[in-house]
């Protein structure tokens, strides 16, 4: 399925090789430079996502402001909408800066594919060529040299096994196979052949290879810390960044990329060096080209009355539907309870001193008829009955 891929990169690995006078070590960093130009793109897209996450960060430190000290889960819901409310409102995209970080996996694992069958996707060699290859290693070992050649090849994969065996053979005897070039055999030996980038490093059988997990180790320490150094970290990171889960995931990948690099060829580690060297280069260019805005205590102060005056110009009717059911006991919005609640209020207080009014006018209408009869000097009887009072005859 992914064939294609590795033999594009086998096609690149193997014109690096061709540049670099047969050195397998300077053609596996020209490698990872050509992937890093290639990526660089993306690394610039992801900068720039950051650089417009920083320039949100007032209004967003207000929001998170505003609701400072409620843990509740209502509360802290109602906080993470506003804020990707804030997001969509922009066109920032929080995930809009994992793709350069998805696209480099698929590559590494890719590359395990190219280094640990050379002949296929280096070489180019067809299944033919390398059956007939074998074939011709067959041959030499049931005449007395698979002693040998066992030994040379104990630990290697299948074809990285078939280049060392025609080494030790000697590459002009497979001269007359359709289809074989010695020149493009890759070299993995370095320092006159005290290292073999084609084994796997291991503790149990100690060698100089062992130093490529530990500066794996070191270098991606490195520039995980630099990285997180000269990138922006949003509030809600840098909350978490006390967090004994961040500090595990701090050291997590380094160390994983390490036990990977003692169970994989040699050659692999290097490309991580490669990788993570020009990771930090790549992350100082894009610094200096992309810096991040600074912000003063004023525009803090302004972002958090802009989002005052955008809470109050909330639409009534949500809120109102809403009512008190399922209310966090902090209030949700203080301003907004009491912009509804207080209206409520305000109304049944009108409608108490209206009625007090009315009563106090009745009154003073009593007293006005009482003082008119009273003028009068009517003589009156008093009707047991009912409270009324009649002329009498």
């Amino acid at each position: 399925m992914f064939d294609w891929l590795y033999q594009g990169l086998g096609y690149v690995i193997r014109f690096c090789y061709s540049l670099t006078n047969n050195n397998y070590v300077i053609a596996l960093f020209l490698f990872a430079l050509v992937v890093k130009v290639v990526l660089f793109p993306f690394g610039i897209k992801q900068q720039k996502n950051m650089v417009k996450q920083a320039k949100l960060r007032p209004r967003e430190m207000a929001i998170r402001k505003k609701y400072a000290g409620r843990n509740d889960q209502k509360t802290q819901q109602k906080q993470q909408e506003e804020i990707m409310a804030l997001y969509q409102e922009e066109n920032f995209n929080p995930m809009g800066g994992c793709l350069p970080l998805l696209i480099q996996f698929p590559i590494l694992i890719a590359l395990y594919r190219v280094i640990t069958q050379p002949l296929t996707y280096i070489c180019q060699f067809s299944s033919e060529t390398v059956a007939a290859i074998n074939a011709k290693i067959a041959e030499f070992m049931s005449a007395g040299g698979s002693e040998a050649i066992t030994k040379a090849t104990k630990g290697y994969s299948a074809e990285i096994t078939t280049i060392t065996q025609m080494k030790e053979i000697g590459l002009e005897n497979f001269a007359s196979i359709e289809g074989f070039s010695a020149q493009v055999i890759p070299n993995f030996e370095i320092f006159s052949g005290a290292l073999n980038l084609s084994y796997t490093p291991s503790i149990k059988n100690l060698s100089w290879l062992v130093l490529i997990p530990i500066l794996t180790l070191v270098f991606t320490l490195l520039s995980t810390r630099i990285t997180k150094k000269l990138s922006y970290q949003a509030p809600s990171t840098q909350d978490m960044a006390n967090n004994p889960s961040m500090k595990i995931m701090e050291y997590s990948m380094p160390l994983l990329s390490t036990y990977i690099c003692f169970t994989v060829p040699a050659a692999i580690g290097v490309y991580w060096i490669y990788q993570n060297v020009l990771s930090i280069l790549q992350q100082f260019v894009l610094f200096k080209l992309y810096p991040y805005p600074k912000f003063t205590e004023e525009d803090y102060k302004a972002a958090e009355k802009a989002v005052g005056a955008d809470k109050k110009e909330k639409k009534k009717s949500t809120t109102a539907s809403s009512g008190t059911k399922g209310r966090s006991l902090h209030h949700i919005d203080d301003d907004e309870f009491e912009e509804i609640y207080g209206k409520k209020n305000t109304k049944k207080e009108n409608k108490t001193e209206e009625v007090k009014e009315n009563k106090i006018v009745e009154s003073e209408k009593a007293e006005e008829i009482k003082e008119e009869i009273e003028n009068k000097d009517i003589p009156q009887i008093k009707d047991d009955s009912k409270t009324k009072y009649k002329k009498k005859d």
